[in-house]
């Protein structure tokens, strides 16, 4: 899905519309992958900097400070800096000042061609008539948008940006482009389980990459119907996980009364947390994923919490949702006070003895796995014997290395090791063909505790 929006300037107005104005004196060309709702602005500043102009760009002067924000609570969106061109965007710069890369990266319309992953904007393109730069200067007093340099004085022209047309994805279109992304999804959240098609179009995205998917189950009053429903997805693979939050919260940046407490996933929040988890990397570069999210250690931050009207996590409740696998919010508390934490740490697999039922041991595994497969990946294509040899010995350091970091433990099978690898030349065609097999064991997780006590004489 495609986004366009006009920035014009009008002799007496600055307007942001999704189709191009021809009266306009000058306008700057959006074209983006973004989508916008009613609640976003864009905030204009022109100022003067006195430098030198040609007849055939008078307004080179003028820096354009455009802003895309929230008008709710301010925060930036994304922002640009630049000056106008005369028309037909960084191709006609590029021909025109083949050897003034300078004055090609000052206009706004450079913004456009850098054309990176993490562009907010495809295309930039600017336009106006050299003829018109007087009135252009004089419409942008009008406004308010325009100050000379050096001067105190605010200037900024904030427009409203109309809301874009939204189509929603199909789950075939959802899961090309899932599977399309150069950078491996990690992580797939999905916050409508009652969106069906969607939820099995992830996961087949989530069987296709190996990645995890967290899913909220929404906004439900009693711990029945959220059993129930965990049973009705029906997919039993380790790398799905749900979740429920049966709590109402104030919005993390309320400033008054009227801020009422309403509910909202939780998935963002974990999400955020498992991120911040992973960014702590020994020197080896691995990640504490054997550290599941839940528990005293990894708290909501949601304010002021307290539980839906009519919900009551009892005994019975929580073992419930436990036989579904479903990781509830909840408040529990310690001995320095109560806290609100995601109550356990269970997949969605079929098992009461596995390894692959809890968060953490589901998630070494995955991440071990795609691991050697990318070192398999690296060394293909060699000789034979230089694969065995090179491949051997990478995923063996990068197995030594999960193994000190706590997230291998040691296989009874193997008298103790901590993984058992084997990479040989298949038997049926020797020539092009290996197998490779791991035998390994992931920490597990502290669910339960069998608490007995005795009092003696």
């Amino acid at each position: 899905m495609t986004t366009q929006l006009y920035l014009n300037v009008l002799p007496t107005s600055i307007t942001v519309t999704t189709s191009k104005v021809f009266s306009a004196l000058a306008s700057v060309e959006f074209v983006t992958e973004y989508a916008f709702d009613n609640n976003v602005v864009v905030k204009l500043q022109v100022t003067d900097d006195k430098s030198p102009t040609q007849p055939n760009d008078p307004l080179n002067n003028l820096i354009f400070d455009i802003t895309f924000a929230d008008k709710i609570d301010d925060s930036v969106i994304t922002r640009l800096q630049g000056r106008l061109y005369t028309g037909g965007g960084a191709d006609e710069l590029e021909i025109n000042y083949p050897n003034d890369f300078g004055y090609i990266t000052e206009k706004l319309d450079f913004h456009g061609a850098l054309n990176g992953d993490n562009d907010f904007f495809e295309t930039i393109e600017t336009t106006y008539n050299p003829a018109q730069a007087t009135d252009i200067i004089n419409a942008l007093k009008a406004v308010n948008a325009y100050k000379n340099q050096g001067t105190y004085r605010k200037a900024e022209a904030v427009v409203n940006v109309p809301a874009t047309s939204v189509v929603d994805s199909t789950p075939e279109q959802i899961t090309r482009s899932l599977v399309d992304m150069r950078d491996r999804p990690r992580y797939l959240v999905v916050c409508e389980a009652s969106n069906v098609p969607v939820i099995e179009a992830v996961a087949k995205v989530m069987s296709k990459l190996n990645c995890h998917v967290l899913l909220d189950i929404g906004k439900i009053n009693d711990w029945a119907s959220a059993a129930a429903l965990a049973e009705s997805i029906n997919v039993k693979d380790h790398r799905l996980w749900l979740f429920w939050n049966p709590n109402v919260s104030r919005p993390a940046n309320s400033s008054s009364v009227l801020a009422r407490k309403k509910w909202r996933p939780c998935v963002g929040d974990y999400l955020g947390q498992l991120l911040i988890r992973n960014a702590s990397t020994n020197s080896s570069g691995i990640p504490p994923v054997n550290r599941p999210i839940a528990g005293y250690d990894f708290p909501l931050s949601f304010r002021n919490m307290e539980a839906l009207p009519g919900v009551s996590l009892d005994e019975e409740a929580q073992n419930a949702l436990a036989a579904a696998g479903v990781n509830v919010v909840l408040n529990e508390r310690f001995d320095a006070g109560d806290r609100w934490i995601y109550g356990d740490a269970l997949t969605q697999y079929d098992s009461k003895t596995s390894a692959l039922r809890l968060i953490n041991a589901a998630e070494i595994t995955t991440y071990v796995d795609n691991a050697v497969v990318s070192i398999a990946k690296k060394h293909l294509l060699k000789g034979m014997s230089s694969y065995v040899d090179d491949a051997d010995a990478e995923i063996r350091r990068f197995l030594n290395a999960t193994s000190s970091a706590g997230l291998l433990q040691p296989v009874a099978e193997l008298a103790g090791k901590f993984y058992g690898l084997d990479i040989t030349p298949r038997a049926d065609n020797p020539f092009e063909k290996v197998d490779i097999k791991l035998i390994k064991r992931p920490e597990g997780c502290a669910r339960q505790v069998y608490f007995e006590t005795t009092i003696t004489k």
